[in-house]
């Protein structure tokens, strides 16, 4: 697996597990998805940080991630 294949499959893992979360709050509770969703960040920033080799690649790492984030939400805006 090279990293393209690697960052691809984190990502399809991730949205399992916001698709999860969206059957949970599937029209329930809609005012504490925000909670949810932290939860989720929480544990897999702390995840980043038990893994890394130093704090200063999980920062890396984080900063990287949050980078990406930006650049994908620009590129392809919510329809609302």
């Amino acid at each position: 697996m090279n990293t393209q294949e690697a960052f691809q499959r984190g990502k399809d893992a991730a949205l399992d597990a916001l698709n999860t979360l969206g059957d949970q709050f599937d029209g329930k509770h809609i005012n504490r998805r925000h909670q949810a969703m932290g939860g989720a960040l929480t544990t897999l920033i702390t995840a980043v940080y038990a893994m890394a080799p130093s704090e200063e690649a999980a920062e890396e790492l984080i900063s990287f991630s949050q980078k990406c984030a930006l650049e994908d939400f620009l590129a392809n805006p919510p329809h609302n």
